[in-house]
């Protein structure tokens, strides 16, 4: 009805930051990304490569 009325909100809290991973953390992600891009090639040609 009053469109033109001004609402007072409380402010959003601001969201804190992630904690960035640790060295062993990124070296075994990139280990498991690794092996998980080869096991996908190795079925993809195992499934699809008898054509």
């Amino acid at each position: 009805m009053n469109d033109n009325v001004v609402k007072f909100r409380k402010p959003v809290p601001p969201k804190k930051p992630r904690e960035p991973l640790g060295p062993k953390a990124k070296r075994a992600l990139t280990i498991v990304a690794v092996i998980a891009f080869f096991v996908a090639a190795w079925g993809y040609f195992t499934l699809m490569g008898q054509g």
